[in-house]
């Protein structure tokens, strides 16, 4: 071990801190979101886009429902989702409308509309 390293049962899981670095840039940089904090959800992850709380699992995030995140430009929000490497999907409606939803860096799927 090296002189000023600490011992490993004194630091956080490398795997724990890549998932919250992960979820950090897509919530916060991406969709400029800000995380938050509360003392029941100790260990969650948490953060608030557009006045939505959203909370993050990063195991079996597939599963769960989509969130539906309202912005001022889905469209443009989708596009910068896209140009920094996340997937988008665009789907039409009954009656015609595009549907546009981002996915997040666990599988989650957020639906974005005005």
């Amino acid at each position: 071990r090296r002189r000023n390293q600490r011992p490993t049962s004194e630091r956080e899981p490398a795997i724990a801190v890549d998932k919250t670095r992960i979820a950090r840039a897509f919530y916060c940089d991406v969709l400029h979101g800000r995380q938050v904090w509360d003392s029941e959800g100790a260990g969650s992850l948490s953060f608030i886009v557009e006045g939505t709380r959203i909370d993050v699992s990063t195991s079996a995030a597939g599963e769960s429902e989509p969130v539906v995140l309202s912005v001022a430009n889905p469209a443009r929000l989708a596009e910068r989702c896209w140009d920094v490497g996340y997937s988008v999907r665009v789907d039409h409606d009954a009656t015609g409308e595009a549907r546009v939803s981002v996915i997040d860096p666990f599988g989650r799927r957020i639906e974005l509309v005005r």
